[in-house]
């Protein structure tokens, strides 16, 4: 087992498909399937099941997989901490971004670390906050950046911000003006378009709306912003969010954000790094870069509803 196998048969997975691996990496299809080959008879197992479309990685397939991930991205942080210019930081990162966060977070992370770290090969995906926890505890990302919640020993976590939620209405059928504040009570009372139970901040309206003794109404259950955000618009139910997720709409007079008084709804968010593996010089810095990015977000006004 070398190097080179490691990385076409990660290839493999993550195509679904020999033929379309052997395409991307420039070697010969059978070529290819020999490795694989060479593989399961030196680990003794079946890592690849085939079908009519491609093939699909067993449950030994999906772990090996995993784990070369893991140490291919270690080898090219190796190469980058020992690159002959020790200034320039370079190497692979791959970051967790709940939705939310992802509409104001991503997009300006990629700009700045294009320009100071031209080096880095930065991946940023998304997903709800116990995924990106769950990613980072399977070594699939470095760093996350999540709602705070359920905590793992395997995890450091360092609050960076505390975000307001608010009620999000249909400009034309709300009575609340052009944001008049609204009590929790009252907001909580309202027909709800939320995302499912799964994510944290269903959980967090929920929370509040239990020890307000209320039972919610929720219309819809939503996972896709753009979709809820559509039907908020058509007047069919109101939802809860930070106002950074709503701000075009806002300022485009569709959509208003009334602040939810007398009981705040509010949730921090959190950077989280892992303690299960070691970090690298990539992470670290990054870290401290992100950081500062949101900071200098927040105390711009680029990020609305949100305190240090």
């Amino acid at each position: 087992m070398d190097f080179r196998q490691l990385r076409n048969f990660v290839q493999i997975v993550e195509l679904s498909s020999i033929t379309a691996a052997a395409d991307r990496l420039h070697i010969a299809q059978p070529a290819l399937s020999r490795q694989v080959k060479a593989l399961e008879a030196e680990l003794g197992v079946s890592l690849l099941r085939r079908h009519g479309r491609g093939v699909m990685p067993t449950e030994e397939g999906l772990r090996l997989a995993r784990r070369a991930s893991v140490i291919l991205e270690s080898m090219e942080d190796l190469v980058g901490e020992f690159s002959s210019n020790k200034k320039t930081l370079s190497g692979t990162l791959t970051l967790g971004l709940p939705p939310t966060v992802a509409e104001v977070l991503a997009t300006h992370l990629i700009e700045r670390a294009l320009d100071l770290y031209p080096d880095v090969n930065l991946r940023i995906v998304s997903g709800f906050s116990g995924h990106v926890q769950d990613w980072l505890l399977r070594g699939k990302i470095d760093l996350g950046v999540a709602y705070e919640g359920q905590k793992s020993p395997s995890i450091k976590t360092q609050p960076i911000i505390l975000e307001q939620l608010f009620l999000i209405q249909a400009a034309q059928f709300s009575d609340g003006g052009d944001g008049t504040p609204i009590l929790a009570q009252d907001a909580l009372r309202l027909p709800l378009i939320l995302p499912n139970p799964e994510h944290g901040l269903r959980g967090r309206v929920e929370s509040i709306a239990q020890s307000e003794k209320i039972d919610l109404n929720v219309v819809l259950e939503i996972d896709i912003l753009p979709t809820m955000l559509a039907f908020v618009e058509r007047g069919l139910g109101s939802t809860v969010l930070p106002l950074v997720s709503v701000i075009h709409q806002v300022r485009a007079g569709t959509l208003i954000a009334r602040p939810i008084i007398r009981r705040t709804i509010d949730r921090t968010l959190v950077l989280m790094t892992p303690l299960n593996r070691p970090g690298s010089r990539v992470s670290s810095e990054f870290s401290a870069f992100l950081t500062s990015e949101v900071h200098h977000l927040v105390t711009s006004g680029q990020w609305p509803g949100t305190t240090l």
